[in-house]
């Protein structure tokens, strides 16, 4: 059974992540943020080792918060040729991303955080093995593992989703996820912005019941509940059928939009709640 962990249990805080951001370093931030930091990252890293079927024994001794700030360094955006750090810490900069939403979509989304992509190349690097994706006959994908020595390494294809160049091309991503947020709508018969207050809420773990949801979808709690269900149900099956839907970019982008989505008074109303 896989570990449980709750990013919004173990927040490191804003000012703890903003130091790591400086740094990219756990240890080299001050003891307070850096006591704050080692366990969420620890819980996070073991968590998705034991979702993808490994145990603590299969990486040894191997320090899971040393590899983890050494990804952020080392991984490189195509293009300009930066640490992948450097390249979130200008997109939240730029684009005024909330560090909370960072580190709950983009980097500890149990579904498609960066956590995932970390995880694998840890195991990778510790087994020797190389990942890569397959396609079943019903067209789903899932990771596989080959050894990577030897003859065998040129026959290894790398799983699309260990790409940092994937995170680069985001306008196709934006537009299927309207499309996406705009079949949901229709497929309920809802307006989009309570599909992306649905979304919004469920994501950030804010409860359907809090008032400021209610008020938003303009319903009581049961058809709230009614409503959220048909909604996932709805993104679970529209996610099924695209490509890359699981890619951490996807999962990230897919927050943002629904909360651009949500009116100004809404967004604000949220940030109280949360």
């Amino acid at each position: 059974m896989a570990e449980d962990f709750t990013w919004n249990d173990r927040y490191a805080g804003d000012a703890a992540w903003t130091e790591w951001f400086e740094i990219c370093s756990v240890g080299g931030c001050s003891p307070e943020n850096a006591a704050r930091l080692r366990p969420q990252v620890e819980s996070a890293m073991y968590a998705q080792l034991s979702r993808a079927g490994f145990t603590r024994d299969d990486v040894g001794d191997e320090d899971p918060v040393a590899f983890f700030d050494a990804y952020f360094k080392l991984k490189g955006a195509r293009d300009t040729k930066k640490p992948l750090k450097s390249y979130f810490a200008y997109r939240i900069k730029v684009e005024g991303i909330k560090l909370v939403n960072f580190v709950c979509g983009t980097l500890f989304g149990s579904g498609s955080g960066r956590i995932r992509d970390i995880v694998t190349d840890w195991i990778s690097a510790c087994k020797g093995w190389k990942p890569r994706t397959v396609t079943s006959a019903d067209g789903s994908r899932h990771l596989a593992w080959e050894n990577a020595g030897g003859e065998n390494l040129a026959a290894v294809e790398q799983a699309d989703f260990d790409d940092p160049a994937a995170f680069l091309d985001e306008a196709p991503i934006r537009q299927e996820i309207c499309r996406v947020l705009l079949k949901i709508a229709d497929k309920i018969k809802v307006e989009k912005s309570k599909v992306a207050l649905l979304l919004y809420a469920t994501a950030m773990d804010v409860s359907i019941t809090e008032p400021v949801v209610l008020e938003g979808l303009g319903s009581g709690k049961s058809r709230a509940y009614a409503i959220r269900d048909k909604a996932m149900q709805e993104l679970e099956r529209e996610l099924n059928r695209i490509e890359g839907a699981e890619d951490p970019l996807f999962g990230r982008l897919l927050l943002e939009t629904c909360e651009k989505g949500l009116a100004d008074d809404m967004r604000a109303k949220l940030g109280g709640v949360m």
